[in-house]
């Protein structure tokens, strides 16, 4: 449990902070691949909290947190796109 455990939140860290190495703006088209790799690995941390349910039922509930780490770009973006942008 342990192990899954840190690597629940190595991804999820991976996730949030991988777009912040690029050291670009978002306006840049730059940030694409930035992005992408970020959707993956939050795509992997979901993935590793399934299992980690299925393996250790309610046990598994402490691989949330890593949620707000990983789900932070997926959100950011979804709010972002959602909203028209107005001028």
């Amino acid at each position: 449990m342990r192990l899954l455990l840190a690597s629940s939140l190595a991804i999820a860290i991976a996730a949030l902070l991988y777009p912040s190495f690029r050291g670009s703006s978002f306006n840049n088209a730059g940030m694409d691949p930035a992005i992408y790799v970020s959707l993956l690995l939050a795509s992997c941390w979901l993935v590793l909290f399934a299992v980690g349910l299925f393996r250790f039922r309610s046990r598994g509930l402490w691989l949330l947190f890593g949620l707000p780490f990983a789900a932070y770009w997926p959100l950011s973006l979804f709010v972002l796109a959602s909203h028209p942008h107005t001028s």
